[in-house]
C-alpha cells in the first residue's frame, strides 16, 4: 500500500515543503502523483459515511457557494445523527461534501498524519472533499492552515484570488480580492500547495475527489496563550493591582512598571523551546494507535 507521506516527500523534500510554507508560495505540480487513486476512493468515503453517521460533526455540505444547513434539509434525525436517506437526493443535485478528520477513523491515515507531523514540525489532519456534480461548492475563501492537496479523481478548476493575507489564523471577514492571480485545472494525479491566507475558489468540471493534509503551525498568540497562566507567578510585576482613576496611584508609573515587566518576560522567552512545547501538546503521540468504535484498535481503510 502506498505511503502518502513518503510519496509527498519524494516529490519535494521536507525543507522544500517548509520553504514554500515560510515564503507562502502557491505551488501546482501536475501529474506528480499518478498513484493517487490508491489513497482513497468514492467507495471508501461511502463506507466512512455509513460508519461515522453518528458523528455529524465530521461532515459539512455546500452547494452553489453556500453551506447546506443540516436542520433546513432535515439531515439530522431525532437521535442527532446524520440521516443518510435525506442526504442521498442532495448528492444527485451535485452537493459538495467535506469529510473531516479521516485520521480519526482509519489507522492508515492516523499513522500517515503522525509521519507528516513529525517531519514538518506541525499539527496535521487529513480531510477529503467530494463534489458530486458540476455545481460550485464552497464560496471564495481562504484557510487558516497550509493545504497539501492531491487530486484523486475528476477535474476541478481553481481560481486564485489576490495574494496571501497577513494573520490568516484570525479568520476574520475580509473583502474577497477582485484580481485573479492564477487559474488552472487540477486533474487526477496533480498535487497543490496552498499557503494559509490565500483566497481561492474551486468549480468541479465533473465529479471530483481530493485528499488534503491541513497543516497547522503555531503563531505568536498561541505561545502567549500557553505561557500566560505562568506569568503571574514568574514576575511579581504582573501581580500588582491596576487602577484607572487619578489619586489611587501614579498612572504613568503604573503604566511604565507593567510594560517593563512584560518586556522582561518577553526577553526571557525561548521561542524555539516554546514552539516545541506547543507541538508536544498538540501533536498525536508517536506510538499511538487509533481507537475505533467500541474502543478497539481498527484499521478500516
Amino acid at each position: 500500500m502506498i505511503s502518502f507521506s513518503e510519496k509527498i516527500f519524494s516529490i519535494l523534500s521536507v525543507s522544500e515543503w517548509n520553504e514554500r510554507s515560510s515564503k507562502r508560495q502557491l505551488c501546482h505540480m501536475p501529474g506528480v502523483f499518478p498513484e493517487s487513486a490508491d489513497l482513497i476512493s468514492w467507495g471508501w468515503l461511502e463506507d466512512f459515511l455509513n460508519r461515522e453517521y453518528t458523528r455529524p460533526e465530521l461532515f459539512r455540505f455546500f452547494m452553489s457557494g453556500r453551506p447546506v444547513e443540516p436542520g433546513r434539509f432535515s439531515l439530522i434525525d431525532q437521535k442527532g445523527q446524520l440521516d443518510r436517506t435525506a442526504l442521498r437526493p442532495l448528492l444527485t443535485q451535485g452537493i459538495t461534501a467535506i469529510f473531516n478528520s479521516l485520521d480519526s477513523s482509519s489507522d492508515y491515515f492516523w499513522q500517515e498524519a503522525i509521519k507528516l507531523e513529525q517531519a514538518l514540525g506541525a499539527v496535521v489532519s487529513l480531510d477529503a472533499i467530494g463534489s458530486f456534480g458540476t455545481v460550485c461548492g464552497l464560496p471564495p475563501h481562504y484557510d487558516d492552515r497550509d493545504l497539501i492537496i492531491v487530486q484523486v479523481a475528476g477535474r476541478k478548476r481553481w481560481k486564485i484570488l489576490g495574494t496571501p493575507i497577513e494573520g490568516p489564523w484570525r479568520k476574520r471577514t475580509r473583502p474577497v480580492p477582485d484580481s485573479v492571480t492564477d487559474e488552472f485545472v487540477m486533474q487526477a494525479g496533480d498535487m497543490l500547495f496552498v499557503p494559509a491566507g490565500l483566497y481561492h475558489q474551486c468549480v468541479p468540471l465533473e465529479p471530483s475527489l481530493h485528499l488534503g493534509a491541513l497543516v497547522t503551525r503555531p503563531c505568536g498568540a498561541d505561545l502567549l496563550k500557553m505561557i500566560q497562566p505562568q506569568w503571574e507567578t514568574t514576575d511579581p510585576g504582573l501581580g500588582t493591582r491596576l487602577y484607572a482613576c487619578e489619586g489611587e496611584t501614579d498612572l504613568g508609573q503604573q503604566d511604565a512598571c507593567l510594560k517593563q515587566a512584560l518586556i522582561r518576560l518577553v526577553q526571557e522567552m525561548d521561542v524555539t523551546a516554546l514552539t516545541r512545547a506547543w507541538l508536544a501538546q498538540k501533536q498525536r503521540p508517536l506510538r499511538a494507535g487509533l481507537l475505533g468504535t467500541g474502543g478497539k484498535p481498527a484499521d478500516r481503510r
